[in-house]
């Protein structure tokens, strides 16, 4: 380009700028705009479009945290969903995981009914979940698991008492380890007073909400406190989710039978039973867990954000 035609791109490059000043920042009129700068109207619109298609402006939507409910009926009716909740996120995973933890909250403040059984499992989008509940009803809370050793307030426990204090209701949490070394120990725990009082609930449970982890990636706290030689048999026989501690293939099906048994909690035939079951989770990482929970018959309702429903959506297309 000679110097010349450099100068009058240039000169151009100005005033498109000088034209999306006064239009987008001070909101004055096309005619008012030309008659400024010595130009149409017309001459004005193909400006902003340039500057537009040039990058000389940039347009962004503050919608973070904001529901898609397009998005949200496509994924929906892909996956055969009773309902879906899907928000615009953006940020980090901490900050995914408050933005899908408020929708969470939302849509059980406005749906959940006075009298249910509430049924509540424990992971990071959960905590995120229970720490912005502003209301409920009041309700029975159930702890559908054990814990896990971890993050303290991350944990079924402190999730079901916070939860409980929200809505002044009665709960009822299982002071046991999720996994143990063998059957017969699970068999014993689940027979203690306490917990059999909890475990007893689960076949009235109408509504569970519950964190889904990953596995392929490693997105979840029971892969990261099973010992290792769990970990590589579980995945060698195909792991690629979890929830409320049931192993999950991509097919949907049990990864172990035999490691269920030695869990404390909620059993996979019990979680397919419960009428409504809601699966909460975020990031595009996520995409094959929630797509095996829902093929397992595991969740029948879902809160994600958008990065995660867009790949779900994708590997369904594809």
């Amino acid at each position: 380009m000679s110097k010349d035609a450099q100068e009058i791109a240039a000169s151009d490059r100005i005033l498109m700028a000088q034209v999306a000043r006064l239009s987008y920042l001070e909101d004055r009129p096309h005619t008012e705009i030309g008659r400024e700068l010595g130009i149409s109207r017309f001459k004005v619109a193909r400006y902003l479009a340039r500057a537009r298609d040039e990058g000389v402006v940039t347009i962004t939507i503050n919608d973070v945290g904001l529901p898609d409910p397009g998005l949200a009926a496509r994924l929906a009716e892909a996956l055969g969903l009773k309902e879906c909740v899907v928000i615009r996120s953006h940020g980090g995973q901490d900050d995914v995981r408050q933005q899908v933890g408020a929708a969470a909250a939302e849509l059980l403040s406005t749906t959940v009914r006075e009298g249910e059984v509430l049924g509540m499992t424990w992971g990071r989008t959960l905590t995120s979940t229970t720490s912005q509940l502003i209301r409920l009803p009041r309700v029975t809370v159930v702890q559908l698991t054990g814990f896990v050793s971890g993050d303290l307030g991350a944990s079924p426990i402190e999730i079901v008492r916070h939860t409980a204090q929200r809505v002044g209701g009665s709960v009822r949490p299982i002071f046991s380890p999720l996994f143990v070394q063998d059957a017969d120990t699970a068999e014993t725990l689940k027979h203690h007073p306490d917990i059999a009082m909890a475990m007893d609930l689960f076949p009235a449970v109408t509504t569970a909400i519950l964190s889904v982890g990953s596995w392929d990636p490693p997105i979840t706290q029971v892969r990261e406190v099973l010992p290792p030689q769990d970990v590589e048999r579980f995945v060698e026989l195909g792991c690629v989710a979890d929830i409320a501690g049931i192993l999950v293939r991509a097919d949907g099906g049990l990864v172990d039978p035999e490691f269920q048994k030695r869990c404390v909690s909620i059993s996979f035939d019990q979680l397919t039973a419960v009428p409504r079951v809601i699966g909460i989770a975020g990031g595009s990482e996520k995409a094959d867990a929630i797509r095996a929970v829902v093929r397992g018959g595991l969740i029948t309702s879902a809160v994600v954000d958008h990065e995660l429903a867009e790949a779900a959506l994708a590997a369904v297309d594809g």
